[in-house]
């Protein structure tokens, strides 16, 4: 973390957890149901080993790049994932401001997660056109809108002390 940096949580939504738990519970009792028909049977006990795999790499993949949390600092906004962090620089950034559901409007997920462990990944919608989300509930959004003109939507907590601290980091990178 740079010095100056700021951190900001990502802040569950109770539909995110309800989601997430949901997913797991039902993969769990599926593997559960697989494992017990498999009991006698040797290939069926190697399609519950594969099942198990699969879904142990799914929810890997899909972890390594949720959102985990959100940083202000001399460099950029930083969504803060266990994978590679996104940064977007100062200088990229056209407009940072607050937004809401209701502008972004109904979306649709062309590649990402639409409520396990979060939105991220791309989407699209009337309201917004094509962004990217990095986001873990609907009510601290925020769209960031780059000098190229495509737009990330994200959910820090507390909205206003990250939308305080990207203006002074921007004012001081000016």
């Amino acid at each position: 973390m740079s010095e100056g940096s700021v951190r900001f949580a990502a802040r569950w939504s109770r539909f995110v957890w309800g989601t997430t738990v949901g997913v797991l519970a039902l993969i769990v009792v599926a593997q559960v149901l697989l494992i017990r028909a498999a009991s006698e049977d040797q290939a069926a006990r190697m399609l519950a080993l594969v099942a198990a795999l699969v879904s142990v790499s799914i929810f890997g993949m899909v972890g390594w790049f949720a959102p985990r949390g959100y940083l202000v600092g001399p460099d950029g906004i930083v969504v803060r994932r266990l994978g590679p962090p996104l940064v977007i620089p100062h200088r990229r950034i056209r407009e940072v401001r607050p937004t809401d559901s209701g502008e972004i409007g109904f979306a649709w997920r062309v590649f990402g997660s639409g409520g396990f462990l979060g939105w991220f990944g791309r989407f699209r919608s009337r309201g917004l056109g094509e962004f990217r989300a990095y986001a873990t509930n609907r009510q601290d959004l925020v769209l960031i809108t780059k000098t190229n003109g495509r737009k990330i939507v994200i959910s820090p907590h507390p909205l206003d002390a990250f939308l305080t601290a990207v203006q002074r980091h921007r004012e001081q990178t000016a």
